[in-house]
């Protein structure tokens, strides 16, 4: 848009709040819980604004909590608005205080609403000839838009916006702008409770006015207005329609005046604002308040950030000293560095995120104590300035290697899983990790775990993004044609930050009791997913490739089925069109909709089981389509050129209980109790023909240390006897000799017993079984009546959680707000409940694999056992071992695992061996 050069800005400061905070996430400071969702939309808003109109003149107007001239005399006006949640009212003195420190003036009246104000205003300004766009978030301004005033609003959530003028208006209410007070008069308006005439709409309204200008003279020729109904209604409301324009009409001599000096544009304060966006953690809007401010979006160059010091008192402006080793003799000098210091900080720089396939760039390294980090380029390529000065890297492997490889010398690493893949995959196996800032970021139940977001919430740092190197989208690049003087400094800020970030959590992750967690448990670790990851899993590619052809063939017999079973083709994989033919032409009963149309989500189709054939029909082709792009297609193509294996990823710091997922592929996920599962878990095999696939898996992991935390007598006893723990369960609610259990007895008492966990209700139990939910209900009271021990844990967990946290055996914690586990909303308060008594149960089991995964993988170390520990799925660790020793690796195994941790009723570990994942048999250790 072309520049505006006296254009005025004015902002209907409540309106925006308002709309805001409907239309942005519920965002908070993490370290105290503030909300900030609308300050932040806000904030955007007035960045956005500025770019796009370039004003010359800004000013905000507000509401004031005194009754306004219109309550005086209309006790109802706007009486049916409920009143505003806490969270919302919290944020209004922030955005003031963003608004001040834009140096924005607020113009505020008691008696007057922010409308009024905005009408004074604006009337003032054209009278000086400037024009005026009004940005609010509702209707009520369109009054007052004329030759030289438009308003800008948003048509559907926050962003998607709209300006109005008056040919606009026009077209979208039939009525002249200064015509909407009388247009309001007769609709009404229910946002403020103004009462219009029943039976007239907007149409009927629009055209009335279109004849008579006025509500005033519409009245005056109430003769000749047809039909009779309205005419009546019009007469018999005649002075509740005048006092409803009055009540519409905005005021424009409010006892305000426009101070144009005080709202020129530019009158910010850097200082205020940034530390604002700090205290608001507001890091991706700090590149945009500089840019505004007239730089580049950056403050300065990422090397001119001041890392050392207090981290509570960062200085700016200082610069970050680093050295870019290029030649065997700063090389051999920097070695000697390193063998003095007393910790070393690694970032390695790579030119693709895919670990296993990733190329080593550079390696940037900060010998502690000391100020001085290096950058050694290993990989850069033209026509990357300085490519042509670098160091070999079979030379720095080989001088690096003895002391990168020496575990009595202290690392120190952000994401240090992806350096210790990096490093070894180039000959360096890295040893003495000492602290990893994602892991302990992770603990801490920091929000975000990136460097980045890391230092600036930590540190107050901005730092440079990755993108402003390689750039994004198709002009991307990767660090590889990066200029190796830019790079060094990206990387030598990063080796910074991770030491001053590890100076502020290693003191946390002691005050909060995360002592053993930390450097027992997740720290250990890393090494052990590191080489998990490496070492991948072999697959059929072959048995795939036919399941691929016969899955294919079948998913064509379906889709001609659903076609016969509803008349006709259309695309199957199209929600509108399979909605139609379900609730339209077949006239099934509509489960769900959403915002656009009908759904046909899972669930949904679900419910409709048995209404029709081609429901079981669709289902089956989904969970087909699904698996066959998922996994049977999927799988082959991930194997690595080099290795001919699967290399997944093991994410360590994703689930609030401690819990290991995997991506890339996900092979924890893969179905075990379906047909077409297992197939295709017979794809995952043994690599080598004298070699035999061992699965290790804890029986009921979670039911015993439910024992152990609840000290339930009649839990422990259970499992103290070694009876199978769902039918003595049974046993016990149903009244009968453990003998005589049914099966559909058991099955109901095991949907309880891992129900509970979760918090299981009476509706999701009967939901699970045959139960009905008062038979569900009953179940239930008896179950905790059998085991009160499990009763007081669930209160007990669930008030500690009201505290603010719960935590497993080993001291990981989780913590819950107010607003989640003292909810007003029953469903909310729920969710965070059932979280809650969830999360010490599945947290502690995740502890005890991940302590017998680090002793295992130690253990197979030392036997001369390589690649033996291929993957983890919850409470199962997958192995490959040779066929000679399965019985001595079972026994050590078991003999591990079992012995994990100590609790009050013993670990039972399963173990099964076979040359495929699925076709394996029980082995007895």
């Amino acid at each position: 848009m072309p520049d505006q050069p006296g254009l005025l800005l004015l902002f209907d400061g409540h309106a925006l709040v308002h709309r805001a905070y409907h239309a942005m996430p519920a965002l908070s400071v993490q370290k105290t819980g503030e909300p900030t969702g609308a300050v932040f939309g806000v904030a955007s808003m007035l960045f956005r604004i500025l770019s796009d109109y370039r004003p010359s003149y800004l000013a905000f107007a507000f509401d004031r909590a005194a009754p306004t001239f219109r309550h005086l005399e209309y006790a109802a006006y706007k009486a049916n608005r409920l009143p505003g949640d806490p969270d919302l009212r919290a944020q209004f003195p922030r955005v003031k205080e963003l608004v001040s420190a834009f140096g924005i003036p607020i113009y505020e009246v008691d008696g007057y609403e922010a409308d009024d104000l905005i009408g004074t205003l604006s009337k003032q300004a054209r009278e000086r000839g400037i024009p005026v766009i009004i940005v609010t978030g509702d209707q009520d301004t369109f009054q007052l838009v004329d030759e030289g005033v438009s308003v800008l609003t948003s048509r559907k959530g926050f962003t998607d916006t709209v300006l109005y003028d008056v040919a606009a208006i026009r077209e979208r209410f039939g009525v002249e702008p200064w015509q909407i007070p009388d247009l309001k008069a007769l609709t009404g308006d229910s946002s403020d409770n103004i009462k219009g005439v029943p039976g007239i709409g907007e149409k009927t309204a629009a055209r009335l006015l279109q004849r008579y200008g006025t509500v005033e003279e519409l009245l005056a020729h109430l003769e000749e207005v047809e039909p009779a109904r309205v005419r009546e209604q019009l007469a018999a409301l005649r002075e509740q329609i005048l006092f409803s324009k009055r009540l519409a009409t905005i005021a424009r001599d409010a006892p305000v005046t426009l101070d144009l000096e005080a709202a020129r544009v530019g009158r910010f304060d850097l200082e205020r604002l940034t530390n604002l966006f700090r205290t608001l953690e507001f890091r991706t809007l700090l590149p945009r308040l500089y840019a505004l401010a007239g730089g580049n979006g950056k403050p300065a160059p990422q090397v001119q950030l001041a890392l050392f010091g207090a981290p509570s008192e960062p200085a700016r402006g200082a610069a970050i000293r680093y050295r870019v080793v290029t030649t065997p003799e700063e090389l051999e000098e920097l070695v000697g560095r390193i063998a003095a210091a007393r910790e070393l900080v690694i970032d390695t720089e790579t030119d693709r995120r895919e670990v296993m396939l990733a190329n080593l760039v550079g390696l940037a390294l900060l010998p502690l104590p000391g100020e001085e980090a290096y950058y050694l380029p290993v990989g850069h390529r033209p026509p990357a300035a300085g490519s042509d000065r670098q160091l070999p890297l079979p030379l720095v492997v080989e001088r690096l290697r003895p002391l990168l490889e020496d575990p009595s010398r202290p690392k120190i690493t952000h994401h240090g899983k992806y350096d210790l893949i990096v490093l070894a995959e180039h000959g360096i196996a890295l040893q003495g990790l000492q602290f990893d800032t994602m892991i302990a970021a992770y603990l801490l139940n920091e929000r975000s775990l990136s460097l980045k977001d890391l230092a600036f919430s930590l540190l107050g740092l901005e730092m440079t993004a990755i993108e402003d190197l390689i750039g994004k989208g198709a002009q991307q690049i990767t660090m590889a044609f990066v200029d190796v003087e830019r790079a060094a400094a990206y990387a030598a800020a990063d080796v910074v930050a991770t030491a001053r970030c590890r100076d502020v959590l290693a003191p946390r992750i002691e005050a909060e009791g995360l002592t053993t967690v930390f450097y027992t448990i997740e720290l250990p670790l890393v090494p052990v997913l590191a080489a998990m990851e490496r070492c991948g899993i072999a697959i059929d590619t072959q048995l795939l490739g036919a399941l691929s052809r016969e899955l294919a063939a079948k998913i064509r017999e379906l889709e001609q089925a659903i076609y016969q079973s509803v008349g006709h083709t259309f695309n199957l994989n199209s929600t509108a069109q399979l909605g139609a033919v379900l609730f339209e032409e077949l006239k099934l009963p509509t489960v769900r909709r959403t915002r656009t149309g009908y759904s046909t989500d899972a669930q949904v189709l679900e419910e409709l089981r048995g209404q029709h054939p081609v429901i079981e029909q669709i289902l089956e082709y989904r969970q087909l389509t699904k698996l066959k792009t998922t996994y049977v297609d999927a799988l082959p193509a991930l194997v690595n050129p080099r290795t001919g294996r699967i290399h997944t990823s093991f994410n360590q710091t994703v689930a609030r209980t401690g819990r290991l997922s995997s991506s890339e592929p996900n092979l924890q996920n893969i179905p075990v109790r379906t047909p077409l599962g297992r197939r295709i878990r017979q794809a995952f095999i043994a690599s080598r023909p004298d070699s035999v696939l061992l699965s290790a898996d804890y029986s009921q992991i979670e039911l015993r240390i439910l024992a152990h935390v609840t000290q339930d007598p009649a839990l422990l006893a259970a499992f103290a006897r070694g009876d199978d723990i769902h039918a003595a369960t049974a046993a016990a609610i149903f009244r009968v000799s453990l003998e005589a259990v049914t099966p559909e007895q058991r099955r109901v008492a095991k949907t309880t017993n891992f129900g509970v966990i979760y918090g299981i209700s009476d509706f999701g139990l009967a939901e699970r079984t045959d139960l009905s939910r008062q038979e569900a209900a009953q179940f239930i009271r008896t179950y905790f009546e059998t085991y009160p021990g499990i009763r007081d844990y669930i209160e007990r967990t669930k008030e500690a959680a009201r505290r603010g946290r719960v935590q497993t055996l080993t001291g990981r914690f989780q913590r819950f707000s107010e607003r989640e586990i003292l909810s007003a909303t029953p469903s909310v308060r729920g969710a965070a409940e059932r979280t809650a008594i969830n999360m010490p149960i599945q947290g502690t089991a995740a502890d005890i694999i991940k302590l017998a995964m680090v002793r295992l993988h130690r253990e197979l170390t030392e036997r001369g056992v390589h690649c033996g520990l291929l993957l983890q799925v919850h409470d199962e660790l997958l192995l490959e071992v040779e066929e000679r020793r399965v019985e001595e690796i079972a026994r050590l195994v078991c003999d591990v695992m079992e012995h994990a941790y100590e609790l009050s009723v013993p670990l039972k570990v399963e173990v099964k061996v076979g040359k495929n994942w699925d076709e394996m048999t029980a082995l007895h250790v």
